[in-house]
């Protein structure tokens, strides 16, 4: 599963897929900063970035430099491509951060939990690269909501393999304050994603995704004729909304 986007192809088809409407992101940096104390941000770490969905906006959002950390080379060219001001790329892994110690005060994490190989190895490095008392955000899926996803439950080996790596709420909950870190808030935001369920198709069609990556062929050419005769039977133009969550931790001060 870790090395889903490992050619450039997948990479972008994920770049593709998950492309988020401009309304969306700011939906969720707006949410982000809401979701944080009034203190200083001198440095943001977006730590699995893939293509640097979020990356530059974190840093104009918090009007500092911000630095995105990915594993995957292929999505680090297609970040890399983007040109952005004032963002330092890294090639790296969650348990391995190539950081020196207490050098952002903010982590921010998006769709990256589930992928996580050792997460409690993982949380320990960003606590080592957090200075103290700095935040860790993570935007993440949770099971909880793996049945509100249509295009899941038209894919059944991808909903199998999301129901056993996708945390619920109180397990991410629990193992981050395992690691040092006491939660601030969490909340469920439906964030818009599509503007029809055409476009909602199309995105899904791509198999940008890295649970329809690593299934069959035979496996995704059947789902997505489920998905598409589901489709077929909902209102041609209404918006589809997807549901993620947004956990804000801090780290304890010791």
């Amino acid at each position: 599963m870790k090395n889903a986007y490992s050619e450039i192809k997948t990479a972008n088809r994920y770049d593709s897929a998950r492309s988020l409407p401009l309304q969306t992101k700011n939906l969720w940096l707006h949410a982000l900063r809401s979701s944080l104390p009034e203190q200083e941000i001198r440095k943001v770490l977006d730590l699995g970035c893939g293509t640097g969905r979020f990356t530059a906006a974190l840093a104009e959002t918090f009007g500092c430099p911000a630095v995105g950390v990915e594993p995957s080379a292929a999505m680090l060219t297609i970040a890399l491509s983007r040109g952005e001001p004032n963002v330092e790329w890294q090639q790296g892994q969650a348990e391995n951060i190539p950081l020196e110690n207490r050098t952002v005060d903010l982590v921010f994490m998006s769709q990256v939990f589930h992928h996580l190989v050792q997460p409690q190895q993982a949380l320990q490095e960003i606590s080592r690269v957090l200075t103290p008392a700095g935040h860790l955000a993570i935007r993440n899926g949770t099971r909880e909501h793996n049945g509100e996803l249509a295009w899941l439950n038209c894919f059944p080996e991808a909903l199998e393999i999301e129901d056993k790596r996708t945390p619920s709420k109180q397990e991410l909950k629990e193992l981050v304050c395992s690691q040092s870190f006491a939660m601030i808030s969490q909340r469920t935001i439906n964030q818009f994603f599509a503007s029809s369920y055409d476009e909602y198709f199309n995105k899904i069609s791509q198999r940008g995704l890295s649970s329809l990556i690593v299934i069959s062929d035979e496996s995704f050419q059947s789902g997505l004729q489920r998905f598409h005769d589901w489709v077929r039977l909902q209102p041609r133009d209404r918006a589809v909304y997807e549901p993620v969550d947004l956990f804000i931790f801090q780290k304890r001060v010791t």
